[in-house]
């Protein structure tokens, strides 16, 4: 199940250059490299030097020890692991589902001049200190289409809830 966390096959593919084998489990140059870029791409204070990827190699070793332990021992099998896992799939489903089509929604969101204009006096008239029209222009368009994306993306996912066959027992739900 957690194969993609650190991959570790032994399928026969194309050869790829081996950096260490850890019991049997090679790790490829290939796979440093991209667990390397993932880490450099989300610590913004990391410095990529000789040793620090040494450093992140022993770390990738001393985690595949530790999944292949927990294996041995069939942690991957318990209930908790896997309703644990159960759960992440699904946020993560569903976040990149959100953001499809989230972005969808942007790709089509056209804001007009009226609207900029409209907002940018309402905000005036409430007290709020503004730069001018045009320097506040593209904060204006970008709040009023990430409110728009909001709202649609309710009445969309409110509407996939009303195509849905629900059925509910909630006396069930609410019995001791």
């Amino acid at each position: 199940m957690l194969a993609g966390i650190f991959a570790c096959s032994q399928e026969t593919r194309k050869p790829e250059k081996v950096v260490a084998v850890i019991n049997g489990c090679e790790v490829t140059h290939d796979e440093v490299l991209r667990q390397l870029k993932a880490e450099v791409d989300t610590t913004d204070d990391y410095k990529l030097t000789r040793q620090s990827k040494d450093n992140f190699l022993d770390y990738l070793i001393q985690k595949q020890v530790l999944i292949q332990e927990a294996k041995r021992l069939k942690l991957d099998t318990k209930e908790k692991f896997i309703s644990a896992m159960e759960r992440y799939w699904e946020s993560v489903l569903i976040r990149d589902l959100m953001e499809i089509k989230g972005n969808e929604i942007l790709s089509k969101a056209i804001v007009s001049e009226e609207e900029i204009e409209t907002r940018y006096r309402s905000i005036l008239a409430s007290g709020r200190k503004l730069p001018s029209l045009k320097d506040s222009r593209p904060l204006i368009t970008s709040e009023i289409r990430e409110e728009r994306k909001t709202r649609l993306l309710k009445e969309w996912v409110d509407d996939l809830t009303k195509r849905a066959d629900v059925k509910i027992n909630r006396e069930l739900l609410h019995e001791d």
